[in-house]
Order: structure tokens, then C-alpha cells, then sequence
């Protein structure tokens, strides 16, 4: 069983309990050491929260992280904010998987709450964040330009309000030409596409959510047709497809080949 694997099956175990009322009436502590580290690798793990239900499930991906995550900060309690960085031993293609597995147990521990989950790697920079809100599933968002343009776009969401905000920060790309290509996608895909997500210039991936519109024997075409945009924007790259159901579930991964067909790997 994977890393992964086994952080999720944790996740579906033990969150989802309610905390007993000694843990309701104990005061809210930032920080806490590891009395009994188990291995070198779990006591570099750092977590922090803000109340007492955030403490549960802070000490909880500090016991279950398996040496994937090296700090994790929760304030989903009042905040519905949970944000974590991982370890240099996570593989990236892990990266997606370990941040489904988080999003769920969060979901479980907070249920009919938004929650934002950002990821960041070992370094400090951000990766992906996940949000979710009630009635409209899981959607994902590549980080765009590193912290400074980070801090540029939240300084601005700060400016509008409600729900545009966020629906402009969950759309894009990573590069100035992905961010043109998602523009395009969404603007020609409506009202199939709930947000598209690009990472073409530098490593040839989208990624994409559709809408309940969308029947599930035209989603192969669909999929091939924005493959073959990217192929033309990005003539040199082998680009990949992830596709996630209107929930934010993922339904597979299309690689488009050389011959112009994809091919779909579950």
C-alpha cells in the first residue's frame, strides 16, 4: 500500500468523530512538540490550529502523515482554512491524490463548511489549493507565479466580494499563456466547463472540471477537442488531461497522442 493509500484510509477511519467535551473545554494551544516521536521523520512534523476541534485534526495528520507532510496549519473551525506543507520525499504525482485525501478527511471532520486547502512544497511555495463549497463539489487551482503574484491576486480578491472573487482566483494557469489558453477554453466550453486549470508551457498538463451538462458519452470529445487546442498552442509538448466530475471527483487522465487520438487512463 502506498504512502497515499494509507493516508486516505486513515482519514476515512478516524475523521469524521466528534471531539469529546474534555477536548471542547481544553484551551486553545498554537503549538505543540511530539512527546514520543516514533521516527526522526515524524517529529519534524509541525502542526498548529486555532480551537480545540482544529487541535483534533492537526494531531491526527501529524500521526497519520506518514512522513508525506512536514508542517500543517489548521483553521478550518472558524475559517475553513487548512493549509500544509509537504515533505521533500513527496513524489508529484502523489501531489493530487494526497490533496483529495486531505480535502475528504476535512470534509468529514467539517462537513457543510467551505474549506480552502492550500498546498505548498518543501520550499515555502505554493502548489495547488483545493476549495470546496456546499452544493457545488471540489474544484482546483494551480498556483499562479509563486507567492508574489500570490500576494497580488489576494490583495485584489480582497477588493471585490463574495462569490466573483473566488471565481477569479479559481481560474487560470500558471504562465501568462496558460492563463490565455484557460480564458480561451472556458470562454468557447461554457456551459460544460465549471473551471479549466493549465500547466502547458512548462509540463504540458490541464486540468478540468465539467458541469452536470455534460453527458458522460461526450466527454471523450470534449476532452479530445481541448487537447487538440492546447497541441496548438503548445506544439512541442506532451500534454496530459485530468478530468473531474461536477463533485470535484476525478474521473481519469486523457494523454493526447502523436496521431491526434487520446487515449484514457482511469
Amino acid at each position: 500500500m502506498s504512502r497515499t493509500a494509507f493516508l486516505l484510509s486513515g482519514l476515512v477511519m478516524v475523521a469524521g468523530c466528534t471531539p469529546t467535551a474534555t477536548e471542547a473545554l481544553a484551551p486553545s494551544t498554537r503549538t505543540v512538540q511530539r512527546p514520543a516521536p516514533l521516527s526522526p521523520t515524524e517529529s519534524e512534523v509541525e502542526i498548529s490550529w486555532d480551537t480545540s476541534r482544529d487541535r483534533r485534526f492537526a494531531e491526527f495528520l501529524r500521526e497519520k502523515s506518514g512522513g508525506m507532510i512536514r508542517k500543517a496549519a489548521v483553521g478550518l473551525d472558524r475559517k475553513g482554512e487548512l493549509r500544509v506543507q509537504l515533505d521533500r520525499s513527496v513524489e508529484p504525482d502523489d501531489t493530487l491524490p494526497l490533496t483529495k485525501s486531505l480535502m475528504s478527511g476535512a470534509r468529514k471532520d467539517f462537513p457543510d463548511q467551505p474549506i480552502t486547502l492550500s498546498v505548498y512544497d518543501p520550499d515555502g511555495e505554493p502548489i495547488l489549493k483545493a476549495l470546496y463549497r456546499p452544493g457545488e463539489g471540489v474544484r482546483y487551482q494551480i498556483a499562479k507565479g509563486g507567492p508574489t503574484r500570490d500576494r497580488e491576486e489576494a490583495g485584489k480578491a480582497k477588493e471585490r466580494k463574495g462569490r466573483d472573487a473566488e471565481e477569479t482566483l479559481a481560474r487560470g494557469g500558471v504562465t501568462p499563456r496558460d492563463r490565455e489558453f484557460a480564458a480561451w477554453a472556458e470562454e468557447h466550453g461554457r456551459p460544460f466547463l465549471r473551471y479549466v486549470e493549465a500547466d502547458l508551457e512548462r509540463h504540458g498538463r490541464l486540468w478540468f472540471g465539467i458541469t452536470r451538462e455534460v453527458d458522460p458519452d461526450d466527454l471523450p470529445e470534449l476532452t479530445q477537442s481541448l487537447l487538440r487546442g492546447a497541441r496548438k498552442e503548445f506544439p512541442r509538448r506532451e500534454l496530459v488531461a485530468t478530468v473531474f466530475d461536477p463533485e470535484g471527483e476525478r474521473i481519469g487522465r486523457a494523454r493526447l497522442l502523436r496521431d491526434g487520438s487520446v487515449r484514457w487512463e482511469r
